[in-house]
This record gives C-alpha cells, sequence and structure tokens, in this order.
C-alpha cells in the first residue's frame, strides 16, 4: 500500500514491554506493520533483560527513526513497572492521541488495533478499550483450555473485585486516550505484578464509572504463544494481590460483611498459618507410617517444609510482598525462631498450668504478635 493511498487516523503509540525477548520477538512481522502502518509508533520498554534484547530493540529503532523508539528500564522491575514506565513516556511525549500497551510475543495480531481506534471515533466517552478474548462464532481464539477455564474464575474474581460485568482483564491488548485522566492512572507505581491490569481498573473506577468509560472489544483471533514467562505458583500470587486490590480500591457498592472478613490481612493471615501448620502433620505422618522414620526425627523434616509453605503464602498470599526474598525471607525465619523460643519459656513460666491452656495462650499471643511484625517489619508494603 503506497503511503498516499493509507486511511488518515490519529497517531498512535503502542508500548511493548519486553524482558529477555532476544529469541522470540517476532521481528519480520514487527517491520511489515511498521510499513503498512506509518501512523502507529511503537515504544519498546527493555525491562533489565538478560539477553541481547536491549541491542534487538535499539536496532529496530535505528531502522526506523520516527517510528520506533527503544527505552532502556534497569533493572528489571517485572511488566508492570515497565508498561508503567514507556505509557507515561508515550503520553507525555505530547505526540499522540491514544497510546496502549501490547504483549511483545503478538498473542492479539498487531491489526486489531486499527479496530480499537474505531472504537474511540464511533464513542466520544470512551477512555480506555481493552481487547477481549470471547471464544464467538467467526472468531479464532486458540487458547488451551486450562488457560480458559482458570481465566474464567479470574474473571469472575476480577468482577467482584471490581464490582464490573468485566469479560477479561488479562488480555495484553489494550489502548487508551492520551489525555490526563488516563495519564493518572500510571502516575504512581503498582502494588501488583502479575495483576496491575485490575488494579489500572479499580484506579480508574475510584474516579470515573467504568461501565461509562471502558469499552470491551472482542478480539477476530488470538493464540497461545509458547514460552511464557507465568509459573502455576504466579496463580497463589495472583490471588493475594486481587484480594490486596480488593482491600485497597473497592468502592462502596462492592463491599459486602462477609468479603471484607474473608479477605481481611489477619484472616489471611491465620489462614496461611494453618495451612503452613496441616503440611508439617501431613509431612510428619508421611515420614513416620510411610518411611519409618522416628518421630522427632520427622518433626525435624516436617518444620521446615510447613515453615517454607507459611512464607510461601505470606509473601505471594498475604501481604502480596514486592521485596526481594533476600530481605523477607531471613526476617520471616528470625520471628518464627523468637516465637519458638518464647514458647518454650512460657512452658517453663507456666508449669503450673495445664499443657493444653499453655498452647491455647500462646498461639493467639503469637498469632496477633507475628501478624503485627511481620506486616509492619517483614513485608511492609513500602519500602
Amino acid at each position: 500500500m503506497s503511503e498516499d493511498a493509507r486511511p488518515s487516523s490519529p497517531r498512535t503509540c503502542l508500548v511493548v514491554p519486553c524482558y529477555n525477548e532476544e529469541k522470540r520477538l517476532d521481528v519480520p512481522a514487527y517491520e511489515a506493520f511498521f510499513a503498512e502502518h506509518a501512523d502507529i509508533a511503537f515504544v519498546f520498554v527493555n525491562d533489565g533483560s538478560k539477553d541481547g534484547t536491549l541491542q534487538v530493540l535499539q536496532s529496530l529503532a535505528q531502522k526506523h527513526p520516527g517510528q520506533v523508539q527503544a527505552l532502556d528500564v534497569q533493572p528489571n522491575g517485572g511488566k508492570a513497572e515497565a508498561v508503567r514506565r514507556g505509557m507515561l513516556f508515550a503520553i507525555d511525549s505530547g505526540a499522540y492521541d491514544y497510546v496502549g500497551f501490547w504483549d511483545a510475543d503478538l498473542a492479539t495480531p498487531l491489526d486489531a488495533v486499527v479496530h480499537f481506534v474505531d472504537v474511540f471515533a464511533r464513542h466520544a466517552r470512551i477512555d480506555i478499550v481493552f481487547g477481549t478474548r470471547a471464544q464467538l462464532l467467526g472468531r479464532k481464539i486458540e487458547r488451551k483450555p486450562s488457560r480458559h477455564y482458570l481465566g474464567r474464575v479470574f474473571a469472575t474474581g476480577a468482577s467482584l473485585v471490581l464490582a464490573l460485568p468485566i469479560y477479561d482483564t488479562q488480555c495484553g491488548a489494550k489502548l487508551f486516550r492520551a489525555i490526563p485522566r488516563c495519564r493518572e492512572l500510571f502516575a504512581t507505581p503498582f502494588g501488583s505484578r502479575w495483576v496491575f491490569d485490575v488494579e489500572l481498573v479499580a484506579r480508574y473506577c475510584r474516579e470515573h464509572s467504568g461501565l461509562d468509560g471502558i469499552y470491551e472489544q472482542p478480539l477476530d483471533s488470538w493464540r497461545d504463544v509458547g514460552g511464557s514467562k507465568v509459573k502455576p505458583s504466579d496463580f497463589v500470587r495472583a490471588i493475594g494481590e486481587m484480594v490486596v486490590i480488593y482491600r485497597t480500591y473497592s468502592l462502596e457498592r462492592s463491599r459486602s460483611t462477609l468479603l471484607r472478613f474473608l479477605t481481611a490481612p489477619f484472616v489471611r493471615y491465620a489462614l496461611a498459618g494453618a495451612v503452613g501448620t496441616l503440611f508439617y502433620y501431613l509431612t510428619l505422618a508421611l515420614c513416620v507410617e510411610l518411611g519409618g522414620i522416628s518421630p522427632a526425627t520427622a518433626a525435624l523434616i516436617g518444620a521446615p517444609v510447613g515453615a517454607l509453605i507459611n512464607y510461601f503464602l505470606n509473601y505471594n498470599f498475604v501481604f502480596a510482598s514486592t521485596r526481594p526474598h533476600s530481605k523477607t525471607f531471613p526476617r520471616f525465619m528470625l520471628v518464627a525462631a523468637v516465637f519458638i523460643l518464647l514458647s518454650r519459656a512460657l512452658f517453663r513460666q507456666g508449669a503450673g498450668m495445664h499443657y493444653i491452656v499453655l498452647q491455647v495462650i500462646a498461639t493467639g499471643v503469637f498469632l496477633i504478635l507475628g501478624f503485627a511484625l511481620n506486616r509492619l517489619w517483614t513485608f511492609p508494603r513500602r519500602d
């Protein structure tokens, strides 16, 4: 298509976060799109990659000046921060009417952005357009069944958190009007690593009605691309982040007494402790009954297992911490060790009381103190 034959449309910019994409980035597909859509610019954000991603992005920027820019963010801060930095960079340039972000693997074809722009042209009230992977007749959505059904469960949770009938928050294709109220969505770092898309909607709904300003655009095609960096354990992390978002951003209409109780940090802390204790007893029983190990030795094996499970749940589910494990793990274990020593001292001092009574007292006191110490010292929300 010649330059004169190209349809005129508002200037649009897509932010593409990249982490270790040297071998996965489909450079020919991007360059073919550049040639056909000179009115659409790109900001590729290198998120502290450890391979040759930065060199690939810089080469693209040199070959396509004026249409492609490479932004290097160091050190690696995760997709949420890479998107945030890229979005602010593009919006603050003042060169674009619409700015959005797109997954680097092109699971959503780049051609879909044309349909997103058309939504803005037809609906002046819309501020945000989300790509939606709805498996409708006439569409080609290639998604693994397991990921599809997990996605439906996640979408149900997102709808509860946001009090919106939203179908798909996690599709990696979104476009925003480059206006102040959309820029504000990216002004401060996200508390979420994996579900920052939900946090984006929560931020928007806190100031505006999501039903009035957000539009879900069904995609004509979408496909799972191999090499995803999402691990099964990240699902637990996502649940914890969703809970934190609900507690932080929930509007009056989304609050219910039961949900507020179940998502309370102390309740989650107690639940994590119960799960860790359960794994301790399961390990103990398996070692003794099936392994023929003495109870004393089995207890030494079970205690670290329970502690590690408890730490994993506290880090991801209870507090959704963003601090490095090198800081949180030693502190968590130190708190646990102190309480073990205090528990032994309590049993010595209270030798005249029934051991069950002492254990109940110790459990209650240490549960409260442990929660306070871990929330304020081990897993603070901000450094």
